[in-house]
């Protein structure tokens, strides 16, 4: 065994708070622990330990299970050993950033009813803060932006709707959305050869995002999970034991199991991480999921769709639905697609 290479920790009164960010496991521990993890920094047994360090068998024993459970210790040879050699040949941005990535995958979500529960129970002891800041009077007033200007016209009528008033879209529907957000319309070159150009900005033309649809209700498209080709606009088939209810991909949120499809969002971190050393790429490629996601609502509006978007995702299921099976594959962002209900006021409906 050895401590993890993946552990940090935060010091406290009389304890130190751990969390092995590969694992998302968070603990308490004492100085005394740390300083175990910290001499145990190479693959060792106990004997070993406890003769280099006056460590006593017995109190090796009584701790050891618990940090191999709370994954402070490593066994050569283990899924996690494997793990963590992976993270050391792939993530190139640090530690800080690792901790941030990988402790928000696989969050546990609420349910609507509980996160509206929260939202009232703080409201009545936290004001909420300003959603909107206007300026002093005499401000300069601007042209009216609306007045005969169908792109900001269409832009406005952008709405998330979770009813589906439908239980198909067509391929010409989703073809435009994902060429809105995803599609190459041309190249250009650098010192090291050509690269794509697509609809949206891309931080050093790297397009570290692949977009994948899962469709339940496309017409004239078989039910299944599929990849779309931005360099063929296409759509290929994913083998798939099962095509998933798409509430089991997006944090169990029931209103999707009713929409014809999902686009998936994920990152080939590695893309930008190959060009920029610097952890602030990884900022830029989370913020390009926004360029992409408005592209493909704006298209969707345009064809009298709504398209809803959600971070809430089910990161592992997403990942072993896809095939993606390395530390530096993300799913970052999803969209579902609908035509919209149109009564103003059915039941459980959620507009923002």
């Amino acid at each position: 065994m050895r401590s993890s290479k993946t552990l940090v920790f935060y010091p406290g009164t009389n304890k130190v708070t751990a969390c092995n960010f590969l694992t998302r496991s968070v603990f308490d521990c004492s100085p005394e622990v740390v300083g175990l993890l910290a001499s145990w920094d190479d693959w060792a047994s106990t004997a070993q330990i406890a003769r280099a360090h006056g460590w006593s068998k017995a109190d090796l024993n009584a701790v050891v299970p618990q940090l191999l459970d709370f994954s402070a210790l490593v066994t050569a040879g283990s899924p996690l050993a494997e793990q963590e050699t992976r993270f050391s040949g792939q993530w190139g941005w640090g530690l800080p950033t690792a901790l941030m990535h990988f402790c928000v995958q696989d969050s546990e979500f609420m349910t609507i009813e509980q996160a509206e529960a929260r939202q009232i129970d703080r409201a009545g002891h936290v004001a909420q803060p300003d959603l909107l800041l206007k300026n002093a009077p005499g401000a300069i007033r601007l042209p009216d932006a609306l007045a005969d200007n169908d792109l900001l016209t269409l832009m406005a009528r952008r709405r998330t709707n979770r009813i589906a008033a439908a239980p198909t879209i067509t391929a010409r529907q989703l073809s435009d959305c994902l060429f809105a957000g995803m599609g190459i319309t041309g190249e250009t070159s650098n010192c090291v050869g050509a690269l794509p150009l697509g609809m949206t900005p891309s931080g050093g033309a790297r397009n570290p995002y692949e977009a994948y649809v899962v469709a339940t209700g496309v017409e004239d498209l078989e039910p299944g999970v599929y990849h779309y080709s931005a360099a063929d606009h296409d759509l290929g088939r994913i083998s798939a034991n099962h095509v998933p209810k798409i509430s089991e991909l997006v944090g169990g949120q029931e209103w999707a199991d009713a929409m014809p499809c999902l686009i998936l969002l994920c990152a080939r971190l590695d893309r930008t991480m190959w060009k920029y050393e610097d952890a602030n790429a990884y900022r830029v490629v989370l913020i390009e999921a926004g360029h992409i996601g408005q592209n493909m609502m704006l298209a969707a509006t345009r064809h009298g769709l709504s398209a809803c978007p959600t971070a809430a995702l089910s990161h592992s299921a997403i990942k072993r639905l896809l095939g993606l099976d390395r530390l530096t594959d993300a799913p970052i962002y999803a969209l579902t697609l609908s035509t919209p209900e149109t009564d103003p006021h059915p039941a459980g409906r959620s507009i923002n």
